[in-house]
């Protein structure tokens, strides 16, 4: 759990949560209705239909070598029952998350989007590999894991780029830079952040959680946590490391994971990345 917050803490984050864009109108409809025991194939490709462009780009993804389907997808109601809803839901969320915009990207912008879609991408494979999860609830939890940080970067611009200059040279540890240069760190910040915009509780959880003590996370927590030790290995939105590494990092250790498997274990992923580019465009 977070460290408790000062009442300081409390009324920044609630001042800085006031001046957040929302979630759009069809993202936050289709987390409502993917979430919904009730829902049909054709309630979500009823939301998705209304922008033409939304479903372009997400059939253009659908076809792409990620998914590895058998047949070319030429609808949007065939994507969802080939895809499923989740996977329907996700591609949705990249498309239409506030910080995913076009033009000229800052430092920081790239470097947290980078990381970001590295982390979805390995909680997927890890995921799949170990079975302890749905993939497609990985890749959101993953996707979504450092909300706060990409949050904090579009609220707090110039005051932000000094903090990913440290993280992105490992410098200190990245929950100490965050708190001692903006008061206040990621972790906490992105809790609410998705609260706000009605995220299921899992995802919320791993937003806060994925910096505890890996031996006390499980589950869809634990994964995220994985996948994002790995792209810190990898350098994905960090330096790379100067030397290979002598220990296995403690929550891909838990899901078993030896040091003689990390070379195999980053080229999966390696392959699994080069397939995501269309998918989250980096």
């Amino acid at each position: 759990m977070a460290a408790e917050m000062s009442k300081q803490q409390i009324d920044k984050i609630l001042e800085m949560l006031a001046d957040l864009p929302s979630l759009p109108a069809v993202a936050t409809k289709v987390l409502q209705v993917a979430s919904s025991e009730d829902a049909t194939a054709a309630d979500i490709t009823r939301l998705v239909s209304v922008d033409q462009g939304l479903a372009s780009k997400i059939l253009g993804t659908c076809n792409s070598a990620f998914y590895g389907l058998p047949q070319r997808v030429k609808t949007l109601s065939q994507a969802v029952a080939l895809l499923g809803f989740k996977a329907v839901r996700n591609l949705v969320l990249v498309q239409l998350m506030p910080w995913k915009r076009a033009g000229q990207k800052s430092f920081a912008d790239e470097a947290i989007w980078v990381h970001s879609a590295a982390v979805a991408t390995t909680s997927r494979v890890l995921s799949g590999q170990t079975g302890r999860c749905d993939p497609e609830e990985a890749l959101l939890a993953g996707l979504m894991h450092d909300t706060g940080r990409l949050a904090l970067n579009q609220l707090l611009k110039e005051k932000f780029e000094p903090v990913m200059n440290a993280i992105y040279n490992r410098e200190e540890d990245s929950i100490t830079v965050e708190r001692e240069l903006v008061g206040i760190d990621h972790t906490v910040f992105g809790e609410k952040v998705l609260e706000k915009w009605s995220f299921p509780d899992e995802v919320v959880r791993v937003a806060r959680d994925h910096h505890q003590p890996a031996e006390q996370l499980d589950g869809l927590t634990l994964i995220v946590r994985a996948a994002d030790e790995l792209a810190w290995l990898m350098g994905k939105g960090v330096r790379e490391p100067e030397q290979p590494p002598t220990e296995v990092p403690p929550a891909l250790s838990i899901l078993g994971v030896s040091l003689g498997d990390l070379d195999a274990l980053e080229e999966r992923v390696a392959v699994a990345l080069e397939q995501a580019r269309d998918l989250f465009g980096v």
